[in-house]
């Protein structure tokens, strides 16, 4: 019988093309506005690091000395002197130092200018906990960051850029002034929300290239805005080791604890040593140290900003206009096909058979409105990823499953605001109809 109604439904689609084209123009409408949104909105949702986001913490410790009641806020950054304190405890199976800088990099045996580009400072565990995929060379090694070595990482489009796409391990970058040997060349890596490191570039594409924190520490590198630094308290001199002394918080500290053991355990060890500080004057104001994990900081971060989920909200409301809309159109199109009901009702057919006829053509409309929508949403998308060329296209891409999503709501919203116009349709008496014929 399916098929019999599905059959049934194309040939009422060529007998109202002008009322079929209708409703299915309404609903491919709301159908692709509102995925447009939902897709940008799901993909910035997604867990970024599901193997492990529950085991990678985010180390805040308030060190501040102001006499300000701050309540449950806190910083997610930590002074250096406190990051130096805290990393060798050896509890976490890899902890991460995470900053930045910017400079001017070029490949020194080509006749170009050099270009300004970003750069994340870390350590060598950063490869590893964040598991980036490699496409040449790997990461440096801890030996590397203890002789706070010139090595630099590569993303595969920097590389692209410098050395035309080649093997450029163990070639040179020039950076700023100096000469770093490349080690590493990244493979293409999406890791979407991008939560290690400030919030506001969430959502854009890694860094240009990578080197060691160390090596930034040791060239006196200056932070600029491409991190948070907050300093509560002024320093003396205008030096580097007066700013690294100092009590701003700047760098950003990530731990990966295998269990709830080491994650008390480590817990534990740096409230003990917010307390040593205490008693030698420091983190007057509190002791509130907190570990904080991926899942948890993405909320309290509010990484998903509120305008992302408004604008979903926003495009529902739009789809539902367009369903009330295409209602009308449904009823005048049952409406005009009474007669056929009514012969139908006249010849042995049921209620429940004319219910199901209609469903079917309703479910027919709503499919190909759900593959017009969906081709209306990639427009609606490749529009966005030109407007907002910051974020990372990856938020710009619908998956199967959102693919899949669109074609079963489509179907869904189409027989569920399809019902009012079956149940009147399905009402026609045979009698009044056929006396008209």
């Amino acid at each position: 019988m399916f098929s019999y109604y599905v059959k049934l439904a194309l040939i009422s689609f060529k007998r109202t093309p002008l009322l079929s084209f209708l409703m299915v123009l309404l609903i491919a409408m709301g159908i692709g506005a509102t995925m447009t949104t939902f897709t940008v909105s799901y993909m910035m949702s997604q867990d970024p690091i599901p193997s492990k986001s529950n085991r990678i913490y985010s180390v805040q410790m308030d060190s501040r000395g102001d006499g300000y009641d701050w309540g449950e806020s806190t910083l997610t950054e930590i002074t250096y002197m406190d990051m130096q304190n805290v990393i060798n405890s050896g509890i976490p199976k890899h902890h991460v130092v995470i900053s930045a800088v910017s400079t001017m990099l070029r490949n020194p045996q080509q006749q170009t200018q050099a270009i300004k580009s970003k750069v994340r400072t870390t350590n060598a565990d950063f490869f590893t906990m964040f598991e980036t995929p490699f496409l040449f060379g790997s990461g440096w090694d801890e030996q590397a960051d203890k002789q706070a070595q010139q090595v630099i990482v590569l993303t595969k489009k920097s590389n692209d850029r410098f050395f035309n796409g080649e093997n450029s391990v163990g070639r040179f970058l020039q950076f700023g002034e100096a000469l770093y040997q490349v080690v590493g060349v990244l493979d293409d890596w999406q890791l979407m929300p991008k939560f290690y490191g400030v919030k506001t570039e969430a959502f854009s594409e890694p860094h240009d290239v990578f080197i060691p924190f160390n090596t930034q520490i040791k060239n006196e590198l200056m932070v600029g805005n491409l991190v948070n630094n907050t300093c509560w308290k002024s320093y003396e001199g205008d030096d580097f080791s007066a700013f690294l002394a100092s009590e701003c918080m700047w760098v950003v500290l990530w731990v990966e604890l295998d269990n709830d053991a080491a994650r008390e355990q480590y817990q534990a060890y740096i409230d003990s040593y917010a307390q040593q500080q205490r008693d030698h004057g420091r983190f007057s104001n509190r002791i509130y140290n907190r570990l904080v994990d991926v899942k948890q900081y993405l909320v309290e971060e509010e990484i998903v900003s509120d305008d992302s989920k408004m604008a979903v909200w926003l495009s529902v409301l739009f789809l539902i206009v367009c369903l009330l809309n295409c209602m009308g159109v449904m009823m005048a199109k049952f409406h005009g096909k009474a007669g056929e009901v009514g012969l139908r009702r006249a010849v042995g057919a049921s209620k429940q058979h004319i219910v199901a006829q209609f469903s079917v053509e309703l479910a027919v409309i709503g499919f190909i409105g759900g593959l017009v929508g969906l081709i209306l949403a990639q427009f609606g998308l490749a529009a966005a990823e030109n407007l907002y060329s910051y974020l990372h296209a990856s938020l710009m891409q619908m998956n199967l499953i959102l693919v899949l999503s669109t074609l079963l709501l489509a179907v869904l919203v189409s027989c569920t605001f399809g019902l009012l116009p079956i149940f009147k349709a399905s009402l026609t008496q045979p009698s009044s109809q056929l006396k008209s014929l």
